[in-house]
């Protein structure tokens, strides 16, 4: 799988960072709010890793993180 997850980006820099992904063979899923990052994050397999930085404009990393630790006890 190679999807990726960009999360609370401006609209230039969410097309443009698509376009790079798609043209390198990634699929990413672009979300501009915390709670349809956390719905994303749920569908994530396991063992799938989470980059991001620490703070968004509403809300942080930590969340997500913690989100899908929630819904899947064999998390790191």
């Amino acid at each position: 799988m190679k999807t990726i997850l960009i999360v609370d980006a401006s609209e230039s820099d969410r097309r443009l960072m698509v376009g790079l992904l798609v043209k390198s063979g990634y699929d990413p899923i672009a979300v501009e709010a915390m709670e349809a990052a956390k719905d994303e994050v749920a569908k994530l397999p396991p063992g799938a890793v989470i980059v991001a930085a620490m703070k968004f404009v509403r809300g942080t990393a930590q969340e997500l993180i913690n989100c899908r630790r929630r819904r899947d006890t064999d998390f790191p």
